[in-house]
């Protein structure tokens, strides 16, 4: 393996109509982390919905990843920004 370390925390959230929701809460900031955690044997073992890269993606779907919060700090005046969202699908 070639990779850096990466780690991330999930969990079923729901399961319905042959699909299972999980919430993903990424612990390290690699790219496109979220997507191989999912889809690698040795993780989750199931590719998101959509992922052309690392699954498959059926005529016209997207990828099913969204990121429902996020939080930093801004860089000028350091005050803390939340971002709250929750998933259109």
């Amino acid at each position: 393996m070639h990779g850096k370390p990466a780690l991330t925390e999930w969990h079923v959230v729901t399961r319905e109509a042959g699909r299972t929701r999980v919430a993903l809460v990424p612990r390290t900031g690699r790219t496109h982390q979220l997507r191989v955690h999912a889809a690698h044997p040795h993780g989750i073992g199931a590719p998101i919905a959509g992922d052309r890269l690392y699954g498959r993606a059926g005529d016209g779907e997207r990828l099913a990843l969204h990121a429902e919060a996020l939080a930093f700090r801004h860089p000028h005046t350091g005050e803390r920004i939340e971002i709250v969202r929750p998933a259109p699908f």
